[in-house]
Order: structure tokens, then C-alpha cells, then sequence
């Protein structure tokens, strides 16, 4: 009788509506206008240019991985980027805002982000004030799924 409520018990937990999978992520579409809005937005030593962060981003002129000490303004190299598009991909699960970490923890609260403690920390205000600034729309097209060419060039308008 008991493995039989047991039973009945698990059977009754079994979940009839998977979760969605998440959707796929273009390389190409991160390294031309990703990466660049997080090089020039987010990876200040100090935010999260710094792998003590949980989303820690390399650039040229920042934190680098194995490039040496006198060129830190080289290029970008294969293995920072792909480090980057994977802690990028991380941040793009829904939060409790219902939208992407990597689109709600920069936004402005007035704006409907997730509260971003950067903010109050160095008095700048929000990495983006508002969802029309040009680095949130390049962020925004990537999360919903745009794609690129592999032989695209990176974006330079990346707000202010």
C-alpha cells in the first residue's frame, strides 16, 4: 500500500510543460555588435573588466587572459571572445523582471530593468538609461535571436 501512495505521489510531480530551449546565440552577431557595446560599457576594471565578477568581460585595454603584459591594447584573441560569448549566453535566462539578465541588470529601473548596484557605486547613473540607446538594441536584437554574416565588422556606435 505504501509503494503504491508513492507511487501515485511521483506520478502526480511529473511536469507536462518542459522548459523551452533556450535559443540559440550567433558568434558572429556577438563578436560584431556585442562586444564591442561590452568593451565600452562593461568591462571597466572596476564593474566587470575583473574576473573576481560573475560576469567577467575581457577587451583590449582591460583584463586580458594570456595576452602579454606590453600589449594590452592587442586585439581581441579567439579564446577571450569565445569566453566572452559564453559568460554573455549565461546572462540571457529570464530574471524576475521577465526579461534576459544581460537586458534588465543594465537598464534602468524607470525603464523596467533590475536594479544595478554599478549605478549607486560610481554615481554614473545606468549603463542604459533607456531601451533606445544604441548598445541596448545591439544587446537586445542579439537575445532575440538576430544573426551575422561571418565576415561582418564590429559596430562602433555603442551609446555614449
Amino acid at each position: 500500500m505504501v509503494r503504491l501512495v508513492i507511487l501515485v505521489a511521483i506520478a502526480g510531480c511529473a511536469v507536462d510543460n518542459p522548459p523551452a530551449a533556450a535559443p540559440a546565440l550567433d558568434r558572429d552577431a556577438f563578436r560584431c555588435t556585442v562586444q564591442p557595446v561590452l568593451a565600452a560599457r562593461c568591462a571597466f576594471g572596476a564593474c566587470h573588466g575583473t574576473r573576481a565578477r560573475p560576469f567577467a568581460i575581457y577587451a583590449p585595454g582591460r583584463e586580458r587572459y594570456q595576452v602579454g603584459w606590453d600589449r594590452p591594447t592587442a586585439p581581441i584573441t579567439t579564446t577571450e571572445l569565445e569566453a566572452n560569448f559564453g559568460i554573455a549566453s549565461g546572462f540571457t535566462t529570464t530574471t524576475a523582471t521577465g526579461e534576459a539578465w544581460l537586458l534588465a541588470k543594465p537598464l534602468a529601473v524607470a525603464e523596467g530593468g533590475y536594479y544595478h548596484r554599478g549605478a549607486d557605486l560610481y554615481g554614473a547613473g545606468d549603463v542604459f538609461e533607456t531601451r533606445d540607446d544604441p548598445g541596448y538594441r545591439a544587446l537586445a536584437a542579439w537575445v532575440g535571436g538576430a544573426t551575422a554574416a561571418p565576415e561582418c565588422t564590429p559596430i562602433t556606435e555603442v551609446g555614449p
